[in-house]
Parts: C-alpha cells; structure tokens; sequence
C-alpha cells in the first residue's frame, strides 16, 4: 500500500471560470428555459485544466499503467478518498478514488466528481 496517499489527500485546486452566456447555450441545446434545472454535465472539461502530469507524479504513478476506472457525478446546488489495492492474474494494481468539487461563485458546492484511477501491475 502507499502510505503517502492517505484518504483526504488534496492532489489540487482549479479554478475553473464558468460563464453565463455558454450556461444559457446549453439550456436552449436541451430546449430548457429554467437554467436553475439544468445540469452541468460540462463540469467535466474543467478537468482539463488540472496540471496532469503533476497529478501523476503526486500519486507516484506511471503513466502508461494508468487507467480510467469511472466517473461519477453528484449534483448539490443547481448551477483523494480512498486507495485500495486489489491482486489480479498479472500482479497488484493499484486503484485511486479522486473527489473533485465544483462550488459556485458564492462558495456554495454545486457538484462534486468522483473518479477512480487503475495504476496496472508493471
């Protein structure tokens, strides 16, 4: 087990700008007019702007044994949690949970992501 990724761990913070009009854009694609109802499935994008390559290396994995595990996400407003390992045919991998979340301009939490990272067996 990698004692360094403890639960909790806070791999980094983005500020990811979300603007008004492309929130508008997005309601009138899904034939919406309430923009308080429509879900903010873009939130994805914002991971994109996360410095990946320092992620990786804060975990202290290699990337060409990384796979995606899944995402998930969870909606509060309108607008690291664990590690495990787990013994395969070919070895032990190593699986990461990663929690992000998205808050409003106003502080309050708006929807929280949750991925989960597959370091395979070298």
């Amino acid at each position: 087990m990698r004692e360094h990724l403890a639960p909790g761990l806070l791999v980094d913070e983005v500020e990811f700008p979300v603007e008004e009009g492309k929130v508008m854009e997005f309601a009138r694609a899904l034939g919406d007019t309430d923009l308080d109802t429509v879900p903010l499935t873009f939130t994805a994008v914002a991971g994109h702007w996360r410095d990946q390559a320092a992620m990786v290396e804060l975990l202290g994995l290699e990337l060409p044994r990384i796979v995606i595990g899944g995402s998930e996400w969870e909606y509060h407003a309108r607008l690291v949690s664990t590690v495990d390992e787990k013994c395969g045919a070919r070895g032990t991998m190593t699986i990461i949970a990663l929690e992000t979340r998205f808050h409003r301009h106003d502080g309050a939490l708006a929807v929280v992501q949750r991925d989960t990272v597959i370091e395979l067996p070298g």
